[in-house]
């Protein structure tokens, strides 16, 4: 044990470090919270879309079996189903962008939790260290203790020997 390293400074250290591990796991927990529920609307947004359009070609197919669409009726539906291609691309291009987004934040949280679980074993550690170096000082002070009673003893002994 080092006499030198003042452990209740190092312990302190040690838990404003944790201290501050935990400040950044929240704030990346809330990060990643926020990204999960923007790739669910994202997600939810791409999925509407894919709707509509299986939506727009039943009503356009039930219009044909009704046989109330006319060609002019069936070129718009075509225009229209590419337009709501076009939806479904930016959707599912967003909604990947959205996902790698996430992704990186989860990532980034998972780092600040190693951090913070490090942190925490140092802290453990700083306080274990400190309460060995006590062990060894308390041991250290009765062992001087017994050695000085001894001491006493010696001398007292040996001044009634010679009286």
């Amino acid at each position: 044990m080092s006499a030198g390293i003042d452990w209740k400074l190092l312990v302190g250290v040690r838990e404003r470090q944790k201290t501050v591990a935990m400040g950044v796991v929240a704030r990346d927990r809330a990060a990643a919270e926020q990204s999960r529920a923007e790739l669910q609307q994202a997600q939810a947004w791409q999925q509407q879309q894919v709707q509509s359009k299986a939506a727009h070609w039943q009503a356009t197919a039930d219009a044909l079996t009704d046989g109330q669409c006319s060609v002019a009726q069936l070129r718009h539906a075509g225009a229209w189903s590419a337009a709501l291609d076009a939806r479904i691309a930016e959707a599912s291009r967003l909604a990947a962008q959205v996902g790698q987004a996430h992704a990186l934040r989860e990532s980034t949280l998972d780092a600040s939790r190693r951090k913070l679980r490090a942190a925490s074993a140092e802290v453990e550690k700083a306080q274990q260290m400190q309460q060995r170096s006590r062990g060894e000082r308390q041991r250290l002070q009765e062992q001087r203790l017994d050695e000085a009673t001894e001491e006493t003893t010696s001398q007292a002994w040996a001044a009634r020997r010679s009286a």
